[in-house]
């Protein structure tokens, strides 16, 4: 049976480009039928153009992505693509379009707050530091466990008050994320790396979907990327994502 474009749910799809190694890697998505030698071009001229470079197209060359933006570093180069795949959201955050939220993924990578993370990097990135706090988020309970601990660490730090209510609210929607979308249940823990807290938190659900819409309430799939991540990336300086299908792990960084 052959699958309709509006059957399948609308993605996000993150890819790297190194210049170093003249390699493409997929973060993030599905890596078949991935045009690399287009996309490796495109990416080289975002680095010599030291441009961020967004285009809007319905090329199939391109992916068939809705939008597309080339980021580019020192060294590599950031690729964001969206495919709409003919759906609309018809429950989840009514407010925000698919081009708001691929702005601002696009956005806060470019300013470098948010950095996808393949699985080697995010388990090294989690491991640095000392670990001053670890729970199971399992219900409400945790949930509530889990901001009093950030609220404690910060308080002994003479973390001020605003500080710890925006610290305290990343960690509630990352831990609330991982009972709506990771299986019901994971893992937060603080560590103190340098002058900064990190939250980890973690899943072993099947992945992120980042632009999972549905067409009615109650459907297969569940919507996501909304607010609580917008709420996440403009609280915080630094945010690192890895997600695929062995589970989802979000690291939120805060200086104290």
């Amino acid at each position: 049976m052959n699958t309709r474009p509006e059957d399948t749910p609308a993605t996000l799809q993150v890819m790297r480009y190194d210049a170093r190694r003249g390699t493409l890697s997929v973060i993030v998505g599905d890596p078949a039928d991935v045009p690399r030698e287009i996309l490796a071009r495109r990416a080289v001229e975002a680095m010599r153009a030291r441009s961020f470079i967004c285009h809007t197209t319905d090329d199939d060359a391109l992916l068939g992505a809705d939008e597309i933006c080339f980021i580019p570093r020192a060294d590599r180069c950031e690729i964001v693509s969206i495919h709409t795949n003919g759906w609309h959201r018809h429950h989840g955050d009514h407010r925000r379009s698919l081009v708001e939220i691929l702005n601002d993924l696009a956005a806060a990578v470019a300013r470098g707050t948010l950095s996808f993370l393949d699985g080697e990097e995010i388990a090294a990135l989690a491991a640095e530091g000392t670990e001053l706090f670890a729970c199971t988020i399992d219900g409400p309970a945790s949930l509530r466990q889990a901001r009093a601990a950030v609220a404690q660490v910060l308080e002994q730090h003479g973390v001020g008050q605003d500080t710890r209510r925006r610290m305290e609210l990343c960690v509630s929607e990352a831990t609330t994320n991982v009972l709506v979308h990771g299986g019901g249940g994971g893992t937060m823990r603080l560590r103190l790396v340098g002058d900064r807290l990190r939250a980890v938190v973690a899943d072993s659900g099947p992945g992120l979907n980042f632009m999972n819409w549905t067409e009615e309430a109650g459907g297969v799939y569940q919507p996501s990327m909304g607010y609580g991540y917008k709420i996440i990336l403009d609280n915080l300086a630094r945010v690192y994502l890895h997600t695929g299908s062995e589970g989802t792990t979000l690291v939120l960084d805060r200086t104290i």
